[in-house]
């Protein structure tokens, strides 16, 4: 079983969360926890998640996408409520966010290639977009998850990289795109790049996806795209 909550988004879903530029997703994985990237600050991070009656304290690892700072702001409440916690942080960054890991009491991995985590469930080797950045796959019966914070790279060379190593279908993909700034002809592209090249069942944008991408997505390809943000939750 696969269960996700967004906790931090730049868009709401839930009523009475609070919304703030930034990406945290809260992700179960059969008997397993974990906080893919930590939005802009502690304060969002715990409200939401508080609301949402998820224990950070209970997770196992934590995952800090890329270097930028809507990524990782919750690190200090992490490090109080869930202390020497394994937390994975981009490639070339030991010097800089490792040291802001340490120094709130977590335990910093420097993720320098692929990554197993569990059975099936993999961090990919750093991509560089720039910057470097790293994505949460879940490989499934039914085809390969991805979380993305931003996917700076681009949808064809992040998912080329993933099917290549995993050797399965792209089943879905979650969170950043990195368009909401990008020209009509761009968005067209990774749209039908996700649709036509990879098949995807499914996809949820959040955070920097832009509303144009989600506009075509949902008057193209309304039975593949679910709307999302701060306090959706979903089982995979």
């Amino acid at each position: 079983m696969i269960r996700i909550a967004v906790l931090v988004d730049d868009r709401p879903y839930m009523e009475g969360l609070k919304t703030r530029r930034g990406l945290s997703i809260y992700v179960e994985i059969n008997n397993n926890f974990l906080l893919f990237d930590l939005g802009p600050d502690s304060g969002i991070l715990q409200y939401n998640s508080d609301k949402l009656d998820i224990s950070l304290d209970l997770i196992d690892a934590a995952i800090i996408s890329h270097a930028h700072s809507d990524h990782m702001g919750g690190l200090q409440l992490l490090g109080w409520v869930a202390p020497f916690l394994k937390t994975f942080i981009p490639y070339d960054s030991m010097d800089s966010v490792g040291r802001i890991v340490k120094n709130n009491g977590l335990t910093p991995v420097e993720v320098i290639d692929w990554v197993k985590l569990w059975e099936n469930t993999y961090i990919t080797k750093p991509i560089h977009g720039p910057p470097w950045e790293h994505f949460l796959v879940i490989n499934t019966s039914k085809g390969i998850i991805v979380f993305s914070g931003c996917m700076h790279a681009g949808v064809d060379k992040v998912l080329k990289i993933i099917s290549m190593y995993l050797g399965g279908r792209i089943r879905g993909v979650i969170g950043g795109f990195h368009l909401e700034n990008a020209p009509r002809k761009v968005v067209e592209a990774s749209v039908k790049l996700l649709i036509e090249k990879y098949g995807v069942d499914f996809v949820i944008p959040l955070h920097c996806s832009g509303e144009l991408f989600r506009r075509i997505l949902r008057n193209n390809y309304s039975d593949k795209y679910i709307n999302a943000g701060a306090g959706f939750i979903y089982e995979l």
